[in-house]
């Protein structure tokens, strides 16, 4: 899993279709604006897509975050992705944190 920041929704849909999976991480401006998300959502300050082209393991991830009621959104496109926020979006940077960090020793 790596990581993406706001303005690299396109690299991480790259690294997606590419055979990985990218967790797009942004603060939504103003969430409460965001009438039809989920409570949880609107109440907090990091949002995430974690993108994926093969949906078993995407689900399977999910799971593994902590999420209950998985709804994959945009099925079958290449903006095929879970929503995290919350617990399990903290768990997704921990993993990338890890990631990067392995490969920093790696690359020592």
């Amino acid at each position: 899993m790596k990581r993406f920041e706001l303005k690299e929704v396109k690299e991480a849909i790259e690294h997606a279709m590419d055979g990985g999976q990218a967790l797009h991480v942004w603060r939504p401006e103003n969430p409460d604006s965001w009438a039809s998300a989920p409570r949880v959502f609107r109440r907090a300050k990091v949002w995430g897509h974690l993108l994926d082209q093969n949906e078993a393991r995407l689900i399977e991830t999910v799971h593994e975050l902590g999420v209950k009621v998985v709804k994959v959104m945009k099925r079958g496109t290449r903006h095929q992705h879970v929503d995290l926020c919350g617990r399990p979006l903290r768990r997704a940077m921990a993993i990338c944190r890890d990631v990067e960090n392995e490969r920093i020793r790696e690359a020592s």
